[in-house]
């Protein structure tokens, strides 16, 4: 009698579990491959950027339904509202598919909407599980939603593209939570990549079409949670070594001796900070150990002789050493943001300094003394020692 009663109970507890009831089907959904956030008129704007699955095969490939004609293989949906999440909201209630943002891999924001402050929109994406926190973030020139919509001739999509760039452009690329923890953190102001488009081809061409192309053109430098510059020119690349975030940077050292230019790429780096505080006269010590190697010279300095070679590594740190401070001079004096992260350093290494300076940090962050010393060694100069294709009597001795 108990075997029948255990058979029947575990009848009715099978029945729970057959079917899906709740289940949606593929067909059914619609993958944000990345999106924009923007300001106009006082509202949120965001843009979706959406897959066409019909489109993604090769030639002759079908399927995904109706709707994907064309060659593209996204489109673009974008709708305001009086928060991000009313935004997206109005997108799904105009699109026939489910949206589904467990695919999206960059989230841009337009300058304007960053100088307002980015800290409030960042609750959606950590309220809802499906937002992926690993979600690369970066600054636009302009509206975020027309650089999600340029040519990105060598990915299927501009977002994509746009996370490969961030990718090559830094260590540790700024992912949502990262950059939510940095606004959190004391001492530390955020920096992201600022993303433009640029001209891809001369116009005198004769192309018809107004080629433009998606680049990272600089940093966008934050105050607490909102944009205050952007630093561009050739500084990026040495401030970006400084932050610990270069992949590889590369110098253009004017000839220690005749004419010309020798071009180093670094590719190892190694960058710490040092506090030493007096009162309230601080001076941070970074100090930058990097290797590379000789990838163009087009001087007439040869680089087969030691002494040569000393003297370049002393050029390229006086090179180096002159970009890291025209670049801070911008960061510290103008903008006043800590991007380095200074006050962090002083509060890790002396916590009783920083309880006196937290109160006061951006009255005397921009008179922080910064020392920097460099340790560069080239290692490789390739698989000639002289200038190629220059006589020995053309040569420096």
């Amino acid at each position: 009698m108990k075997r029948f009663h255990t058979a029947g109970l575990l009848l009715c507890v099978s029945i729970g579990l057959t079917g899906c009831w709740d289940r949606t089907e593929i067909n059914d959904m619609a993958f944000v491959i990345g999106s924009c956030v923007d300001k106009e008129d006082g509202l949120y704007r965001s843009t979706l950027q959406i897959a066409l699955p019909g489109n993604l095969g090769g030639s002759g490939s079908q399927g995904g339904g109706g709707g994907t004609a064309g060659n593209k293989k996204y489109y673009l949906e974008s709708k305001t509202g009086i928060t991000l999440h009313k935004s997206n909201f109005e997108v799904q209630a105009g699109n026939s598919r489910k949206l589904s943002f467990a695919h999206s891999r960059t989230l841009l924001i337009g300058e304007e909407f960053a100088k307002g402050g980015i800290g409030p929109m960042l609750d959606q994406f950590a309220r809802i599980p499906q937002n992926r926190l690993s979600t690369l973030v970066a600054i636009t020139s302009g509206p975020a939603y027309k650089i999600i919509n340029a040519s990105a001739p060598m990915e299927q999509f501009p977002s994509e593209m746009i996370r490969e760039l961030m990718v090559k452009f830094a260590k540790k690329p700024v992912t949502i939570k990262y950059l939510a923890n940095d606004m959190l953190t004391e001492g530390v102001d955020v920096s992201l990549p600022y993303i433009s488009l640029q001209e891809a081809v001369p116009k005198d061409l004769g192309d018809k079409n107004d080629k433009k192309n998606i680049q990272i053109t600089g940093l966008a430098l934050f105050k607490n949670d909102k944009l205050v510059g952007v630093l561009k020119g050739p500084e990026v690349k040495m401030i970006t070594l400084g932050l610990k975030q270069a992949t590889t940077s590369d110098v253009v050292v004017p000839s220690p001796t005749g004419t010309g230019h020798i071009t180093i790429l670094f590719t190892e780096n190694l960058v710490t900070f040092k506090p030493f505080i007096q009162g309230d006269d601080i001076t941070m010590h970074m100090n930058i150990l990097a290797k590379g190697a000789v990838i163009e010279n087009n001087s007439d300095y040869d680089l087969g002789n030691e002494q040569h070679m000393k003297k370049l590594e002393r050029q390229a740190s006086k090179e180096m050493i002159g970009q890291i401070r025209s670049g801070l001079r911008q960061i510290q004096e103008h903008y006043r943001s800590d991007v380095f992260g200074f006050g962090r350093t002083i509060r890790q290494n002396n916590p009783r300094a920083w309880d006196r300076f937290k109160n006061r940090w951006y009255e005397l962050y921009p008179n922080v003394k910064v020392v920097i010393n460099t340790n560069l060694h080239v290692e490789n100069i390739g698989a000639v020692s002289k200038p190629f294709g220059r006589k020995d009597k053309e040569l420096e001795q």
